[in-house]
């Protein structure tokens, strides 16, 4: 009876894997972010682009839906500089930051999704998942010199100022988006996409609530917090404390397909 349950199983789990493919890919385009420092108009958020990379693994266990799981790497940056609103660009607000991210999500197809030999297969298709980044806000300071700007507490946080705790350095995100594949053989896929990340955290920027006293600020801090041409106005609006951060990835994605193994029934089941 054991026998018999125990091959009724493998029969189960090698016909679906037999025909299940994996694929293994790279990732190339860039990197970009929207949040409360730079451009204040439509299309400006692509205006400011930074190289990224990365790398897939799916595992397409059905003709409409694969699991998917990828690393990329990239930076954001912004600055007031190019906003359109007089009192943005008075603000005088900059940063960078670099970007590591991990995610897990599925990639619905619209339409069917197979290898063929002689026959190219093509779908749109939308992502949805989950991510966990690492970033590392930093901006110039009179001096020219990058600096740190999370280890500043420039709202405050960690002082007197405020009852903030400085934040994390990473966080989670939800991405999304859409993207289109097209099949080359039995091997090959190219596709072109883009991701957007719904980040968990509004200082992806640095830039959150509200001026702090100076005060209960290091000289540093108080630079890199106002560095524009304003006076500093305690508990003035600095940054859109009610909206988070967001950030994407946007390019191409080149996938070789693995054909798995078919599972063989051992002998004794067989007896």
């Amino acid at each position: 009876m054991i026998k018999n349950l125990l091959f009724i199983l493998l029969l189960f789990q090698s016909g679906p894997s037999s025909a299940q493919k994996n694929e293994v890919g790279i990732f190339f385009g860039s990197s970009g972010y929207h949040g409360d420092i730079g451009r204040d108009y439509i299309g400006g958020v692509l205006s400011e682009q930074s190289a990224a990379m990365g790398f897939i693994y799916k595992i397409n266990f059905h003709k409409y839906l694969s699991f998917r799981s990828s690393i990329h790497f990239g930076s954001v940056k912004a600055d007031d500089a190019s906003a359109k609103n007089i009192e943005i660009q008075n603000r005088n607000l900059s940063f960078q930051s670099k970007i590591i991210d991990a995610s897990l999500g599925f990639e619905f197809n619209f339409y069917k999704f197979t290898a063929r030999p002689r026959r190219k297969t093509s779908t749109p298709y939308l992502h949805a998942g989950i991510s966990y980044f690492k970033f590392n806000p930093q901006a110039k300071n009179a001096t020219d010199i990058l600096v740190d700007l999370q280890s500043l507490g420039t709202e405050g946080q960690g002082s007197n100022a405020s009852n903030i705790e400085k934040y994390n350095l990473s966080s989670w995100a939800l991405p999304f988006g859409f993207g289109y594949k097209t099949n080359f053989g039995e091997k090959l896929s190219l596709g072109i996409e883009w991701i957007w990340r719904s980040a968990q955290t509004d200082y992806l920027d640095d830039v959150s609530g509200y001026y702090a006293d100076e005060n209960y600020l290091t000289s540093e801090s108080a630079e890199m917090a106002n560095p524009g041409m304003d006076e500093t106005i305690v508990g003035k609006t600095r940054g859109n404390p009610n909206n988070k951060d967001w950030y994407h990835f946007t390019g191409i994605t080149l996938s070789y397909k693995i054909r798995n193994k078919a599972v063989k029934c051992p002998k004794e089941l067989l007896q």
